[in-house]
């Protein structure tokens, strides 16, 4: 089974994801952006609610905890296209 990325809403490229740590928090976030070959822009953060605290306390397998996740627009610029001229 092949796997399926995000697609940018702008172009349709997949989104590229990294994954972060909030500097200030420690919450763990995954940050999702475009690269593709346009000028069009696009990202989003997903705000896991997740800590280092809350990794080193997965200690039972299949044993699950809940989060609440926080979903943030970073960026959205469509591509420009110049204008035609009459």
């Amino acid at each position: 089974m092949a796997e399926e990325w995000p697609s940018c809403p702008e172009c349709g490229d997949p989104l590229t994801p990294s994954v972060e740590k909030d500097e200030e928090t420690g919450e763990i976030k995954i940050v999702f952006f475009c690269e593709g070959a346009g000028e069009d822009e696009f990202s989003f953060q997903i705000l896991t609610g997740l800590t280092d605290e809350d990794i080193e306390g997965l200690e039972e397998i299949g044993k699950t905890i809940r989060k609440e996740m926080q979903i943030e627009l970073l960026n959205r610029k469509p591509e420009p296209f110049p204008e035609e001229e009459p």
